[in-house]
This record gives C-alpha cells, sequence and structure tokens, in this order.
C-alpha cells in the first residue's frame, strides 16, 4: 500500500499528528514510517542511486517533522507533505547520475557503441538472469534521468505510480489539464527514445542488455555481489499501485510502462536508524515535547 492507495486512510496520519504533539514518540514514528518508504522509493527513481535517495529521503522527512507545525488544514496532509517532497527534489543540488547522464543525444550514443559485440549464449543468459535484470534497471534509470528534473518528477507521479491527475496537479500546483499536457511530453520524449535504441520495445533497436551484461561482467562493474538486493525483493512497483489506468493512453503505453512497473519496490535497509535518529534530534524533541 502506498499513501496514494484507496485503502489509505488520511485520519491515520491526523490521529498520528495530533499523538505526536501530545508528547508520543511512537506516533511520530508511525508517522514517518507511515510514507518513509514510499518517498524512498520516488528518490529513488528521481536521482537514480540507492545512496543519494536515502539522503533525500532523510532531508525530505527531517523537513516534515521540523515543519509540522506548520501544517493548518488548508489542504489535506497528504497534498501538503508530498508539496515538500516536490519542493525538495526539485531544488536538490544536482547528483552523481544526473552529472553523468546529460541528455537523450550522449546516452543513447553510449547505448549505441558500448558493449554491443558479444552476446550471451542462451545458457549464459539463463546462469546470468540477475544481472542482466540489473543492466536493464540502470539503463532505464539513466532513460528516466534524461528527462529534466519537472518532466521526471511528472513522469515519476503520473506513470509509474499512476497518480490521478487532479491528485497530482494538487501537489505541483498546477491544473490537471497543465499536469496531462507535462505528462504526455513526457511520455512522448522517454518513449520516442526507448522506441529508438530499446531491444526489449523494438527488436530493430540496436541495444540488447545481455549484450551489455556480458561486458560489464567482463570489465568487473557487475558481479553477483552487485546485485545482491535482487534476491531480497519481493514487491514491484505494479503490485503496490492498486489502481489501473484503463484510458486508451495506457494501452498504448503498456508496453513502455510494463518495464518501470515490473522494477522493485524498494525497501531502504536502514530506514529504523533513520527514524530513530530523527526522534532523537534535540529540536524534534523540543518542538514536540519528547521523552
Amino acid at each position: 500500500m502506498t499513501p496514494f492507495s484507496k485503502s489509505y486512510k488520511e485520519d491515520d496520519d491526523l490521529e498520528l499528528i495530533k499523538e505526536s504533539f501530545e508528547g508520543s514518540k511512537g506516533a511520530l514514528n508511525k508517522l514517518i514510517n507511515r510514507h518513509q518508504r514510499f518517498i524512498y522509493n520516488l528518490a529513488l527513481k528521481f536521482v537514480g542511486d540507492r545512496d543519494e535517495a536515502a539522503d533525500l529521503t532523510q532531508e525530505v522527512l527531517i523537513s516534515l517533522v521540523s515543519k509540522l507545525d506548520k501544517f493548518n488544514g488548508n489542504s489535506s496532509f497528504r497534498t501538503w507533505l508530498y508539496r515538500i517532497v516536490y519542493n525538495q527534489f526539485i531544488d536538490t543540488k544536482r547528483k552523481k547520475v544526473e552529472k553523468s547522464v546529460v541528455s537523450f543525444e550522449e546516452y543513447g550514443d553510449f547505448l549505441d557503441t558500448a558493449y554491443n559485440d558479444e552476446g550471451m549464449t542462451p545458457q549464459e543468459q539463463a546462469d546470468n538472469e540477475k544481472l542482466i535484470d540489473w543492466t536493464r534497471n540502470k539503463c532505464l534509470t539513466g532513460a528516466l534521468i534524461c528527462l529534466d528534473r519537472q518532466q521526471r518528477m511528472v513522469f515519476i507521479l503520473g506513470a509509474i505510480f499512476n497518480l490521478k491527475s487532479s491528485i497530482a496537479a494538487e501537489i505541483l500546483e498546477v491544473t490537471p489539464e497543465n499536469f496531462r499536457k507535462q505528462l504526455q511530453r513526457a511520455k512522448g520524449d522517454l518513449f520516442t527514445f526507448m522506441q529508438d535504441k530499446c531491444g526489449l520495445i523494438n527488436v530493430a533497436a540496436p541495444c540488447r542488455c545481455q549484450k551489455k551484461t556480458k561486458g560489464y561482467i567482463q570489465d568487473g562493474i557487475v558481479s553477483p555481489e552487485t546485485i545482491q538486493f535482487y534476491r531480497q525483493f519481493t514487491d514491484s512497483i505494479e503490485s503496490v499501485v492498486e489502481s489501473k489506468n484503463r484510458e486508451i493512453d495506457y494501452l498504448i503505453t503498456n508496453p513502455y510502462l510494463y518495464l518501470f512497473t515490473q522494477q522493485p519496490y524498494e525497501t531502504q535497509k536502514d530506514n529504523e536508524i533513520k527514524s530513530r535518529h530523527i526522534l532523537s534530534d534535540p529540536a524534534v524533541m523540543q518542538l514536540f515535547q519528547l521523552s
């Protein structure tokens, strides 16, 4: 379940906020944990690196806690919180993946030329299935990072996590019509690139995951230790996004979105440690009169 699932109850957030200001550390911890995983997965899609996504998540959660007394109920708590998320993501300094992936043109040149000579045998592909998954997810990350930050956030919210345009527009403080236009442009830019380069979408396109993986293995870039995580994840993004868009647009874009929604919906490995760190901050303890 995500904070945008139909079964999610915002009244539970409001009750936890009330209890937090009554001095309940447990309630504040629950409030953090109710949103931490979703924010982390948004951040992971946005910056393309687990460590930097964890740092960005931590920054957002600190903002949530430190600004919670400013929440006045003029909007829903969920809208208020994810405006903080959106603004912090957009304003954060450029991360290392953003610095390495500059544009669709340059990324396309890399896909056209790097590790395209030698493929794997069917047996090698079977033996290295998880490594090939790792390569595919890294490649999708690179393509997503080619979108500018605004387009990227619109695509993550509207396409990958399938938020309704009315909800996403409220978070971004635009009209639903404007959000839909931005989403359509982001889809157009990204899907045109994938159609031209991705062999999973277009058999005539040059890039093959197994070829790239073989090159990465030979150069020591990827190994079984590298993809330890992929043996552990159980949830995909699709499995936690309850509401499916059945419009014609979804039927057209499904082959492209399938690759993104089958990616892991990850759990931040040290989230409890980070939660305790936030709760032990003297300013937080004073604000909520925590003992």
